[in-house]
């Protein structure tokens, strides 16, 4: 909670929990009096001072909660200031990236202008956590990098899209290059997503580090082995679908897999979490399930933001199918949640999905493809103790190299080496 009500800066900065304001924030003596109206307090001489330009819930969907667990799981050694960018579409919906909203523009023209204006207030180095693979929000990240964050200031910049459209086109390959060369260091999810931008982001200027599972969603070792103890792929398959309800994710090819492991006799239920773009596509799919003669197969939980409920869904099921083409992909939460939770997984070889699974492993990499997607999933049925390997194969794989622990001290340890680069003494 906030101390002295909801005082406002110039350009808006300010106000509750979950709006465009300093959301974790310590400050010394020179800054503690402002910085104490939004609850902040001072803190220790090793803390290291960031500014944070990223989206947080709401809305809640992957890059907004990855963002806001990453604050959290660098404390107590950093403390940031958040500036947030978020768009907040309809309660259940999600907006589709890359369409031109009018209102957006405003939006972001708002806040771009509290950007500048909080840079140049604090000068902090800062992790641009918004950089974009659609062309309408490269055009934003351009305005930033040129109009807000000043040039001599260390910069990380950590990219949630794929940048491959923006890597195809000759005009944005040259902006891209250009905002590479302006980053101290870029940080991507996995090497598949950096390997076709080779000749345009130089190696020495990239860090590989993966995505993270949120804390709420861990499953503990004694809760994963309990699950491979006792469920069984006999008498009924048990299949999780979590994600947009994007065309390109693949939940609708996934329901016509469901139709031709219907009429195999293969046994199973799937259960569809994430939201919709729009309510004509979610009575869309409500049709297509019941002219399928799924009605009895198919559930749709909608958008999911308690955690405890979507953890146990994940520790209730068999397997997670994501055959996802999505553009701008990177590596998706809900495969490394899967893993977690020891879920064999099908997904598509896509983004950096085979960086997580490997077929005959640990899960399938098929094609989007709704007979080569229920072939997959009918040889968990058809062949007894497949499964249960594959789920401890991918328990394994998470806790030897995607658990928070893992991760998080390769964040500390670029972050200090940006610091010391950048010889920054940051101001407590």
């Amino acid at each position: 909670m906030h101390k002295g009500g909801t005082k406002k800066e110039p350009g808006g900065v300010g106000g509750p929990p979950g709006s465009s304001i300093w959301r974790a924030a310590q400050g010394r003596e020179q800054r503690s009096a402002h910085l104490q109206n939004y609850g902040i307090g001072p803190t220790s001489p090793e803390v290291s001072h960031w500014l944070c330009a990223g989206r947080f819930p709401p809305p809640a969907d992957g890059q907004s909660l990855l963002t806001q667990e990453l604050i959290e799981l660098l404390k107590p050694e950093f403390a940031f200031l958040c500036l947030n960018a978020s768009a907040r579409p309809p309660e259940g919906r999600i907006f589709a990236p890359g369409r031109l909203r009018l209102g957006r523009l405003r939006e972001v023209a708002s806040y771009l202008y509290r950007l500048r204006y909080t840079v140049r207030r604090y000068p902090f180095p800062i992790l641009y956590a918004l950089l974009s693979g659609t062309w309408l929000g490269h055009l934003r990240d351009c305005a930033a990098f040129a109009w807000a964050l000043p040039p001599e200031r260390p910069l990380v910049v950590w990219t949630h899209n794929a940048l491959f459209q923006l890597q195809r086109s000759p005009l944005w390959r040259r902006t891209l290059r250009w905002l590479a060369h302006r980053a101290h260091t870029i940080v991507f999810a996995g090497h598949r997503l950096y390997e076709p931008l080779r000749e345009l982001i130089p190696e020495e200027r990239v860090a590989i580090i993966p995505n993270f599972v949120r804390r709420a969603l861990l499953c503990a070792p004694e809760e994963v082995e309990r699950k491979l103890a006792h469920m069984d792929t006999r008498p009924l398959l048990r299949l999780l679908f979590v994600g947009h309800m994007l065309p390109e994710k693949g939940g609708w090819h996934l329901l016509r897999a469901a139709a031709l492991l219907h009429r195999a006799g293969v046994p199973f239920h799937i259960t569809y979490v994430g939201g919709w773009v729009s309510p004509q596509d979610a009575s869309a799919f409500a049709e297509t399930v019941a002219e399928l003669g799924l009605t009895q197969c198919i559930t749709h939980r909608g958008s999911l933001s308690d955690a405890e409920t979507l953890r146990q869904l994940y520790l209730s099921h068999h397997v997670v199918l994501l055959p996802t083409t999505y553009p701008i992909e990177t590596q998706p939460m809900a495969i490394l949640e899967a893993l977690n939770a020891g879920c064999a997984v099908i997904t598509t070889p896509h983004a950096t999905l085979p960086e997580l699974v490997h077929t005959g492993l640990n899960g399938f990499l098929v094609p989007q493809d709704p007979e080569q997607i229920a072939a997959a999933v009918a040889r968990y049925w058809h062949e007894p103790g497949l499964w249960r390997n594959h789920a401890r194969a991918a328990r394994q794989l998470f806790v030897e190299r995607f658990h928070p622990f893992h991760l998080r001290r390769q964040w500390v340890e670029l972050l200090r080496r940006v610091e010391h680069a950048a010889q920054v003494s940051t101001p407590l």
